[in-house]
């Protein structure tokens, strides 16, 4: 039967367009072959069923239904008619007919009473709206509206079955106006992203990886779609300009990018405003084609004249080239110029032209930048601030003018406190002026008649080393540390002998450059200290070790390009603890152990005491190699002689916890148990002076306790803990908290669940067995009883946990821990008393027997 319908529908369909009787419907599922029902066919009780299969010649069939679409769409419209003929129904009856949703809203009484009232009203005014029905509200005009709209409707339909969608359903998307909206390109997946990018940057201009993505795709576009310039919009371009203008991200490409980005947008036409000009001329002077950008400086003079934010930043902008190409005169002559214009501009356009005077070479040149200096002075008064003046010395002392920026300096000491020593007053003094000084009368002429020594002069009492300290570590606290060895060699120059300290702080900020010119130089003069303290202790010329004496180093010469400060070839100040303090952590930061011990055996020879810094980075050095027997031995030998700080017992607790992890393979049986360690703290911790004791438990940080409680743990000592909780709340004040609970608590479940002979390799991994959860549950759940035991008994007394004071929370946690020990203590050992026994004989050893840690055998009773 299946055949013969086939074969039936195959005739059918051969035949439909021969006989226009014979309806051919459409396929409703691409490739999917459907046979359509045919109105003539078989006689009233024949039956056909449908199949379809994906493919001709696939053995799958599926049974369907060709009407069932169809039907609920018959059954979808039927719905919404009788919706609407309800609706019309209503509309029908009025809002106020007694079955309308309004009047149903209605309380009950009020419902009555209104329809009271509708009654009478129709009953007074019926006749005059009996003639207003529906037929009067639908109207021929209403009929009208409702037969084009139906038309056009069906005219919808018509063109959707064609596969057309009218024009009038097309409502075009607005799209911002810096998309590319071409429609060459609605299918390029490169603009397509671009634009994407572009969104994403609008929405958030912070994210520093879109910069980067944007450019890179900006430059996929332009290779592969050819007139992409032409196509891009002027916002485009800009919200481009502004994602490489800023940020951190594109500061090392950003002239190049700059660059390309002005040159692609001038190529097609586009003019940008005078901001973006600026921007790329100074790209193209920050990229190193200072000649470009002053040849387009000088070819946008008139465009700037626009308003007087844009000539104002125009004349700056040329100050600024000019002042970096090395011509101060051309420079000074536009800023002098652009000031003379208009009192109320700013005047820090000066500084750059300070700066580049500075670097001529000669004394004409000095002369002219004191000059401009007193002129800047004048125009900003009391507005100059600490910037100013951080930026004229930086800048003198890089272009080895040491004298004038030691007066500037000074300038900025005396600001608000001597006024009669600043510069402008010496000079009004010099001149023998009475009135206010104006900067129109201040030249080069009279300050080479008073003598720029004269002007430059630094009062007696800055004649000392905590002046130029003071200006050192303000050079190294903004980074300029090259500027602070500037300010060493002015020292020796002034007669004004250096320190070590001063020396010392250089060399540390050298080191923490990084660079390979400036570990460099710290090196060599750090060795140089050593060196001459060295040489001091000699006694005739003989080494303190004649077998291996230490070899000077050569410091004269530079190496690798390298420049070396002229006061290093000077004597230098010879090199104290915190020198060989800041080489030593230097070394051990990189893993030297070749120059650790060479600095050690020096630090011998220079006959200095080795201080607990000294001692903590040494320790530190042989923890990182893991090596608990080197650190505890060289612990024992220098403690002798070097008295131990908290610092180093935090190194040894460390220490500890390596040996103690039976999980790690470092271990030493040379290395005292904790116990041991924690006497040989408490012993160190009482023979303090108040003094160091405050400063000790002031530095007592909840991380080294932790690290106390986590060794006593690992060495499954429960009296050791018990003791340990107990000792440091008297000592130093700290109590437990929920992550000393948790590390107490795995040590209770890990003592249950773990064998004494397990592999360390397996230990780990047994934390994680179902076993082990279990263990650590129970454990939770013996910790939650004891909390109620304690809650209960405290509201006994008529106090409550939440409302307690958080000292007395801390005691109550303390209580709690030192409860679960005991009742774990009292279940492994059934006497009390040999409990006890075990408490105090821990005490003892950990140099705490006169503490009490028994607690009332009331509060665990229950639960033993």
């Amino acid at each position: 039967m299946l055949r013969q319908v086939v074969q039936g529908a195959r005739w059918c369909q051969h035949g439909a367009s021969k006989s226009a009787s014979i309806p051919v419907f459409p396929r409703r599922k691409t490739f999917v072959t459907t046979l359509p029902r045919f109105i003539h066919f078989g006689g009233p009780n024949d039956k056909v069923r449908i199949f379809e299969q994906d493919t001709r010649g696939s053995k799958r069939r599926r049974k369907v239904d060709p009407e069932a679409e169809d039907r609920l769409d018959r059954e979808e419209i039927e719905e919404k008619l009788s919706s609407l003929e309800q609706e019309l129904q209503m509309i029908k009856e009025g809002p106020f007919s007694p079955n309308s949703p309004f009047m149903k809203s209605l309380p009950e009484k009020e419902r009555v009473l209104a329809l009271e009232a509708l009654r009478k009203y129709d009953e007074e005014k019926g006749s005059e709206n009996s003639g207003v029905e529906l037929d009067a509200v639908f109207d021929e005009e209403l009929d009208e509206m409702l037969r084009k709209e139906f038309e056009g409707f069906a005219k919808e339909e018509e063109e959707w079955l064609s596969g057309k969608q009218p024009e009038e359903t097309q409502v075009p998307v607005a799209r911002p106006s810096y998309e590319i909206t071409s429609e060459d390109y609605d299918t390029d997946p490169y603009v397509d992203r671009f634009n994407t990018l572009m969104r994403q940057f609008v929405r958030d201009p912070s994210k520093e990886d879109l910069r980067q993505e944007l450019w890179k795709w900006y430059r996929r576009c332009k290779q592969a779609s050819p007139d992409f310039l032409r196509r891009i919009p002027k916002e485009a371009i800009a919200l481009l300009w502004d994602s490489q203008a800023l940020g951190e991200s594109t500061k090392a490409t950003r002239p190049a990018h700059l660059q390309a980005l002005f040159e692609d947008a001038t190529s097609v036409g586009h003019v940008l405003s005078t901001p973006y000009i600026f921007s790329y001329i100074l790209a193209l002077h920050n990229g190193g084609e200072s000649g470009k950008a002053l040849d387009q400086w000088e070819s946008y003079q008139t465009v700037p004249s626009q308003n007087k934010e844009d000539l104002e930043g125009y004349w700056k902008l040329g100050v600024q080239l000019f002042a970096a190409q090395d011509n101060p005169q051309r420079a000074q002559d536009i800023a002098l110029a652009f000031l003379a214009n208009d009192k109320s501009r700013q005047s820090r356009v000066l500084i750059p032209v300070i700066n580049a005077w500075g670097r001529q070479s000669g004394k004409d040149a000095e002369v002219k930048a004191w000059a401009l200096y007193l002129q800047l002075k004048t125009f900003l008064g009391a507005d100059m601030t600490m910037k100013d003046y951080d930026s004229l010395s930086i800048g003198l002392l890089k272009a080895n003018r040491l004298d004038l920026a030691l007066a500037v300096f000074k300038d900025m000491m005396v600001t608000g406190q001597d006024p009669a020593n600043d510069s402008t007053a010496l000079y009004k003094a010099a001149l023998g002026l009475t009135e206010n000084l104006q900067a129109s009368s201040i030249n080069e002429q009279e300050v080479n008649k008073v003598s720029l020594s004269a002007l430059t002069l630094l009062p007696r009492r800055f004649q000392n080393r905590f002046f130029y300290a003071s200006w050192i570590k303000k050079l190294i606290g903004m980074g300029e540390v090259d500027s602070a060895a500037l300010v060493i060699e002015l020292m020796y120059e002034r007669g004004v002998r250096p320190d070590s300290k001063h020396l010392n702080g250089i060399i540390a900020a050298w080191l923490r450059e990084g660079s390979a010119s400036a570990r460099d130089k710290a090196e060599r003069l750090g060795w140089a200290m050593v060196q001459q303290r060295i040489d001091i202790v000699w006694v005739d010329g003989v080494p303190v070790d004649t077998s291996n004496p230490p070899v000077k180093p050569v410091i004269s010469q530079s190496e690798d390009g390298v420049r070396i400060p002229k006061f290093m070839q000077r004597t230098v100040p010879p090199a104290n603890i915190e020198t060989f303090s800041i080489l030593l952590l230097h070394y051990t930061r990189r893993s030297d152990d070749d120059m650790i011990k060479y600095l050690t055996k020096c630090l011998g020879d220079a006959r200095i005491r080795p201080n607990s810094y000294f001692m903590n980075h040494l320790l530190y050095a042989e923890l990182r190699k893991q090596d608990i027997r080197s650190l505890w031995q060289k612990f024992q030998t220098m403690s002798t002689s070097i008295r131990p700080d908290l610092e180093t017992y935090a190194c040894l607790w460390d220490c500890a916890k390596l040996q103690y992890d039976r999980s790690r393979t470092a271990f030493d049986a040379v290395f005292p148990s904790a116990r041991a360690l924690f006497s040989e703290m408490m012993h160190w911790h009482s023979q303090l002076t108040p003094r160091h004791r405050a400063v000790a438990d002031e530095e007592f940080s909840k991380e080294l306790y932790d690290q106390i409680i986590r060794c006593f743990c690992l060495s499954k000592d429960l009296e050791g803990t018990l003791v340990a909780l107990h000792a440091l709340k008297e000592r130093f004040g700290v109590y437990p908290d929920d992550s000393t609970a948790r590390l107490v608590v795995l040590q209770v479940a890990r003592m249950a669940g773990v064998p004494a002979d397990t592999p360390k390799r397996r230990l780990r991994r047994l934390s994680t067995t179902p076993r082990s959860k279990e263990n650590i549950m129970q454990v939770n759940r013996l910790m939650e009883l004891l909390s109620e035991r304690r809650a209960a008994a405290l509201q006994a007394q008529g106090l409550d946990v939440e409302h307690l004071d958080p000292a007395e929370k801390q005691q109550n946690q303390l209580g709690i821990l030192s409860d679960l020990v005991r009742v774990i203590m009292a279940r492994v050992t059934a006497d009390p008393d040999r409990v006890q026994r075990k408490i105090t004989k821990a005490a003892a050893e950990m140099s705490m027997a006169e503490m009490k840690v028994d607690l009332p055998a009331s509060n665990i009773a229950g639960l033993l």
